[in-house]
């Protein structure tokens, strides 16, 4: 998945997280290499994984 500096300016954008335009290309870069090694991974395992429940996050001060 190649992101284009344009595309992380809107996503930054819908959460309100302000990037500098020197990052932007940075961030990019980064953001669609992670992007694609999870969309091998599902694409190698995805079969896999769907027969796992997934651990919920757990915080160590909530109580129960």
């Amino acid at each position: 998945m190649e992101l284009t500096k344009d595309d992380v300016r809107n996503l930054a954008k819908a959460i309100d997280l302000d990037i500098p335009e020197d990052d932007l290309n940075t961030v990019a870069l980064r953001l669609s290499s992670a992007l694609s090694l999870m969309q091998q991974i599902e694409a190698d395992l995805g079969e896999e994984m769907d027969k796992v429940d997934p651990i919920p996050p757990v915080y160590p001060r909530e109580e129960f």
